[in-house]
């Protein structure tokens, strides 16, 4: 039987990337760092996904569903599973009817992050708000103008159905369609989302001057009356 290591000190403050600003900002490993630092000081573990009696990935809660994550080695022995809600961009849980494949992906790999975390100690320190050891200065801080594309960004890898849904609804003139996705949205979204085109936004000049005008907001009321 495997004995299960104990990597904490093993991530470095080199690895880390922040994402936000202000009250919103969090720092994190990438989930493709993350997992290369699991190859190089757990050599043989690998992350795993329970199944439920039905053969489903998907574990119901009284308000959406969770994955539950564990890690197998390659002589058999298994560790606790831990389980990991799919979420949106406020950590709110997603509504079952509105779980995408996107969303259980995205899940997936953070959830793989956090029981690594968990299981393994492996980045507990940001976790646990630990300072990380590194062998060079810390780099300068990223400006303003960085954070807010970084958070676009984040916002447009997690929304990208309901952006190219906007945009195509847009562009082919279905301002139903397009008002639908981008009113679904939550606020916090919308803001990470509305940033020029010049500065990385997603949308074109003229896609936003469509979303501004009566012709499209109006159909936020109709959404919101029925």
């Amino acid at each position: 039987m495997a004995e299960i290591p104990n990597l904490a000190g093993v991530a470095t403050a080199d690895l880390v990337d922040k994402i936000g600003g202000g009250n919103f900002q969090a720092s994190y490993i990438n989930w493709a760092r993350t997992m290369q630092l699991l190859r190089e000081h757990a050599p043989g573990w690998l992350p795993e996904l329970a199944k439920r009696d039905d053969g489903s990935i998907l574990w119901e809660a009284p308000v959406g569903v969770f994955l539950m994550i564990y890690f197998r080695h390659a002589d058999g022995t298994c560790t606790p599973s831990v389980p990991q809600a799919i979420m949106d961009t406020r950590n709110a849980a997603v509504p079952t009817s509105k779980i995408t494949a996107r969303d259980i992906t995205d899940t997936h790999r953070r959830g793989v992050c956090m029981a690594a975390a968990l299981t393994f100690g492996l980045a507990y320190e940001l976790w646990a708000k630990v300072a990380l050891e590194s062998g060079y200065p810390d780099a300068q801080p990223q400006t303003d103008e960085e954070l807010r594309l970084a958070l676009c960004q984040r916002a447009i890898e997690l929304n990208e159905d309901s952006v190219q849904a906007i945009k195509e609804g847009i562009d082919a003139g279905d301002y139903v369609k397009a008002a639908e996705a981008w009113y679904e949205l939550d606020q916090d979204t919308m803001r990470a989302l509305w940033i020029a085109p010049s500065k990385g936004g997603p949308f074109t000049t003229k896609q936003r001057e469509i979303m501004r005008s009566d012709e499209f907001t109006k159909h936020r009321a109709t959404e919101e009356q029925q």
